[in-house]
């Protein structure tokens, strides 16, 4: 383990954190019918590949060459410096890994996993290089945009020519398209143009072959998108626009939740359909309904899911996210919009009082397709207190390996209840199934319930999930009650036998809770006691009837920067009664207010 120069208190671990547990595996008797839809759809994916390497599919992608952009939609998506400055130096940190290729073209190094190459050939790293500008970062962007072209601009290459990696392609240039083409020598931009088209085209025909949830409507958006910016794009845009009228009903729920269940995605989403509302005001195209009541859902989630810092609640697989994400998106939003207590579709819920906010995960898991990031996170929830986080989950380490990925996915790593080590969803381990599947998330909780009770003075929230009930016999209940002043959260955990045979070996169990890398923690001598210190000079007392203790833990911070940070752990012993924790979480002091300079000489 070595620490890193960054003032942050960044670390690097040569492994997954040991408080982030192996998860749960499961058995590949119910998964048959999905290996076989897999298997069979591998069969036909080797056969398009075929095709589409072949000069009859080449000659298919032929068509008029366009001369110029019909609009140049802006994007939505954050800018970093810090990330430009990383490209120009020639280290490529995004999702997936990280390469440095200061001796060469990124496009030809070795790459450390499918999903970094992904990101590669997306070009969605491009808006950091426009945040610099300047002639320089422009050469240095038209370059690697040369060497993309020569490589791969011309014939079909399996990851550069995914659908949604082609949208998210076309959609990057196309919001730059300034920043790529202004000052270009007349060549470079029609071959630019002319690669476009070719990949539009490939689109239109492949769009519905992208993987399901997220990429898919990613694709969809593209083809779009596609339709609007380049010439002789009528039929792409008739052909999106119903496809996204379909994606959007199927995949942005009713309360504004994407059906992945991950917070981030819906940011994602309202990105790109910002940015493609933009390019249809550019062109005087009607923007469809069904994009509007979509966005004005996402809008109301986007609130529900931020914490007192301003950025989302970590759950299934996303980040808190760049700062001023979510209130960027939010300014360019004006219309009226719902505010939400709870997302009963999406599964999550939600307590606020005073400066206090809890966001907690009372949902199964997503349907299996959509899984692949899903975590084990049942009951689980997250705190902020004014503009600063208390309790978190441990996130999701998007530069890390698989290894990483799945143990963050464990329920251990989450601020909830876990009974013998074991999470209480099970994941596809197995190589077959991994290789086909991908490390999808299979049932766990199938029944999970959720309900509000508003008293004099404050919430309660009762909930409960049966995860552990058919590998152990008990149900989790877990109550939450957060005071009218925000000042007091009162928990109580609580394991009820279902199913649980009498004589049954005792079980260890941990109830968990996570803290931001800012809070520091001290334990009194009795272990029941702990003081939370907050940068701010805020504190809270931690008090448990079960034995508590303070462990190590980590905190994936924006996904990129790994932090170290420590955890509550209420330790006790399950045997076939029922077992109650109780907890308290209650403000001592305030924050301190930082003194304002006098003005006077």
């Amino acid at each position: 383990m070595a620490t890193t120069s960054d003032a942050s208190a960044a670390v690097e671990f040569e492994t997954a954190p040991e408080s982030a547990r192996p998860p749960r595996k499961t058995s590949l008797l119910p998964l048959t019918g999905a290996l076989l839809t897999a298997f069979w759809q591998n069969l036909r994916r080797t056969f398009e590949r075929a095709l589409y390497a072949s000069a009859l599919w080449r000659q298919a992608l032929s068509g008029p060459a366009p001369d110029r952009l019909l609009a140049q939609p802006r994007s939505f998506f954050p800018k970093s410096l810090i990330e430009a400055e990383r490209i120009l130096s020639g280290r490529f940190r995004l999702p997936g890994g990280e390469v440095d290729a200061s001796d060469g073209s990124p496009f030809f190094s070795t790459a450390p996993s499918v999903e970094w190459l992904e990101n590669l050939h997306s070009f969605a790293w491009l808006r950091h290089l426009e945040a610099v500008g300047g002639e320089s970062t422009q050469q240095h962007a038209r370059q690697l945009i040369g060497h993309w072209i020569r490589a791969y601009g011309q014939n079909w290459s399996d990851v550069p020519w995914r659908p949604h990696v082609i949208a998210r392609r076309l959609m990057t240039w196309a919001s730059f398209g300034r920043f790529i083409l202004s000052n270009s020598d007349i060549l470079f931009r029609s071959r630019v143009l002319w690669t476009m088209s070719r990949q539009a085209r490939h689109l239109a025909a492949t769009v519905t072959r992208a993987p399901a949830g997220l990429p898919r409507l990613t694709a969809i958006i593209g083809l779009v998108q596609s339709g609007v910016i380049l010439p002789d794009g009528e039929e792409r845009l008739a052909k999106g626009l119903h496809l996204l009228s379909e994606a959007l009903t199927e995949q942005i729920l009713a309360d504004g939740g994407h059906v992945s269940r991950n917070p981030e995605a819906v940011l994602v989403v309202m990105s790109d359909l910002l940015s493609l509302v933009d390019a249809m005001h550019q062109r005087n195209i009607v923007v469809p309904a069904t994009v509007r009541r979509a966005i004005d859902r996402m809008t109301s989630m986007v609130r529900f899911m931020t914490l007192g810092d301003g950025r989302l609640a970590t759950f299934n697989g996303g980040t808190e996210g760049p700062d001023g994400w979510s209130a960027s998106l939010l300014m360019h939003e004006e219309a009226a919009h719902r505010v939400l207590t709870h997302a009963p579709h999406t599964g999550y819920d939600g307590l606020t009082a005073g400066p206090t906010i809890l966001v907690v995960d009372v949902g199964c898991g997503p349907p299996p397709e959509v899984s692949a990031q899903a975590h084990a996170g049942t009951l689980a929830f997250e705190m902020s207190a004014g503009g600063e986080r208390l309790i978190v989950n441990c996130g999701t380490p998007l530069t890390k390996d698989a290894e990483w990925i799945q143990a963050t996915r464990a329920t251990a790593a989450h601020s909830t209840l876990t009974v013998a080590d074991t999470s209480s969803s099970a994941f596809v381990s197995q190589r077959f199934a991994l290789d086909l599947l991908g490390p999808r998330l299979t049932p766990g909780p199938v029944h999970v319930e959720a309900k509000r009770q508003e008293v004099a003075d404050g919430v309660w929230l009762h909930m409960n999930h049966d995860g552990y009930v058919k590998p152990f016999g008990f149900v989790h209940e877990r109550e939450l009650f957060l005071s009218n002043d925000g000042a007091s959260l009162n928990g109580v955990d609580r394991l009820a036998p279902r199913g649980r045979k009498t004589g049954a070996p005792p079980l260890p169990l941990a109830a968990r809770f996570h803290l931001h890398p800012a809070v520091r923690a001290t334990l009194d001598a009795e272990k029941k006691t702990a003081m939370l210190a907050l940068e701010s000079g805020a504190s809270w007392r931690f008090e448990s009837s079960g034995d508590l203790s303070i462990t190590e833990s980590i905190y994936c911070e924006s996904g990129d920067v790994i932090r170290k940070t420590s955890q509550l752990v209420i330790s006790a012993t399950a045997n076939s009664e029922p077992l109650t924790l109780t907890w308290t979480l209650a403000r001592v002091r305030d924050a301190v207010p930082t003194p304002v300079p006098s003005l006077e000489p």
